[in-house]
């Protein structure tokens, strides 16, 4: 593996105990990194709603269980006693969807086997679609769907206009973080930052309110068209964005959008 990233820096944004993997990779392609969180996640404020769903699956309530991101597979499981992780699923007779091979492995991690994960677009579209092809149809099947608590409502709509009927269940919350770390700002400012990553449409407007026009600083790679619509929402183009919603495909990515620097 080349060190094709020698030399540049980059910001990672995403929030601090998720950061590590995504630092890793890009430190692996020989970049100097830095993180600054523009998120935090927290638990729910309330866990009702998570331990009625989780009731209700062990009544065997759903037919399917669908987790939108690592973080709430991992929220989801604080609520369940680790000896009874691995075999919840099995006892309430439920199948298992990912919306991607990040979350999937979060799952794995937990001992849980995953029964489906979009084959194309690893996000609520891909995986709508991919639970109409699984099965012959939606119509009248009991779907929980485990999200944090604000984001799209994609994935309960398009299964809703299926015939599903769909539960949703906050997780785990989503913040703001309110006050950037204050020598990475002026490093931005200062347009010491090469490249920034994106992983969410949060991450990016949050990004906006906190640092404000320094964004236009250095140029943003985002992990997937959605969350490029995101930037571009908050004032900035991407300079580029991964081919798939992976950590892998968005430092190829950065690693793309640094070799087309040099070349111009």
């Amino acid at each position: 593996m080349t060190l094709a990233l020698s030399g540049k820096t980059v910001l990672v944004t995403r929030p601090r105990e998720q950061a590590a993997e995504l630092r890793a990779l890009l430190e692996e392609r020989g970049a100097d990194v830095l993180v600054q969180p523009s998120i935090a996640i927290l638990p729910p404020e309330t866990w009702d709603d998570v331990d009625d769903a989780l009731q209700n699956a062990e009544r065997r309530g759903f037919d399917w269980i669908l987790f939108s991101s690592s973080n709430g597979v991992r929220f989801f499981f604080e609520r369940v006693a680790p000896e009874r992780r691995a075999r919840f699923f099995a006892d309430a007779r439920v199948s298992v969807a990912a919306v991607g091979p990040g979350t999937a492995a979060a799952l794995n991690e937990f001992g849980v086997a995953v029964d489906l994960i979009p084959t194309k677009e690893f996000n609520a579209e891909g995986l709508v679609a991919a639970l109409r092809d699984a099965e012959t149809s939606l119509d009248g099947k009991r779907l929980l769907s485990v999200r944090a608590s604000r984001g799209r409502d994609v994935l309960s709509k398009e299964a809703a206009k299926l015939g599903a009927v769909v539960r949703e269940v906050a997780a785990y919350r989503s913040v703001d973080v309110e006050t950037p770390d204050a020598e990475i700002a002026a490093a931005l400012r200062s347009n010491r930052i090469d490249f920034g990553t994106v992983a969410s449409s949060a991450t990016a407007k949050a990004l906006a309110r906190l640092f404000g026009d320094a964004l236009a600083q250095t140029r943003w790679v985002a992990l997937s068209p959605l969350t490029a619509d995101a930037l571009r929402s908050v004032g900035v183009e991407p300079a580029a964005v991964a081919e798939e919603a992976t950590l892998k495909s968005l430092v190829d990515a950065v690693v793309g959008a640094s070799q087309q620097n040099l070349g111009q």
